[in-house]
């Protein structure tokens, strides 16, 4: 079991293959879910969307939650919103090395649609010195260049196997 503390999730963009408009452009959004909590990013655009650099989701982190799971919809008018993707990353991994640069892959009905790249950040709830991704600036002090996968957490496409792939069957719904 982990340590209490906070979660921040950073969408940063994605990489999908299944286009859920007919017509018109994909509004995709990112819903993330930590234990009870659900929340919602902001709205993008196209198969390819960036997030705003500064826009984080925040949770409370109770310690012993599984899983963080992250699900890709497109926003629609006048109707349900459509499930392009989901997967997920465990939270006890993040709680243990405090940040992470991540693709994570989604899938919906057993096939990969694509990829979302994140940045998660674990802060312990005593404190963990106020070096956050969104009070720095993410860029600037260059995680994105050194990149965490590149250090060994691993990242999906570059012949390492990320913490994104190592959940195994246990996972919420069986994203493998």
């Amino acid at each position: 079991m982990s340590v209490a503390g906070y979660i921040y999730v950073y969408p940063r963009s994605a990489n999908l293959r299944r286009n859920t408009d007919i017509v018109g452009s994909m509004e995709p959004y990112v819903r993330v879910t930590v234990g009870n909590e659900i929340k919602n990013s902001q709205r993008a655009s196209g198969l390819n969307p960036q997030w705003r650099s500064g826009e984080y989701i925040a949770f409370n982190y109770r310690g012993n939650e599984d899983w963080i799971t992250f699900e890709v919809y497109d926003y629609d008018v006048g109707s349900a919103d459509d499930l392009v993707g989901g997967g997920c990353f465990d939270a006890e991994i993040l709680a243990s090395v405090k940040r992470v640069s991540q693709w994570i892959p989604l899938w919906h009905r057993g096939q990969q649609i694509g990829e979302l790249y994140v940045d998660l950040e674990f802060v312990p709830a005593s404190g963990y010195g106020g070096q956050g991704y969104g009070q720095q600036g993410y860029g600037q002090q260059g995680y994105g260049q050194q990149g965490y996968g590149q250090q060994g957490y691993g990242q999906q496409g570059y012949g390492q196997q990320g913490y994104g792939q190592q959940y195994g069957s246990q996972s919420p719904y069986g994203y493998r």
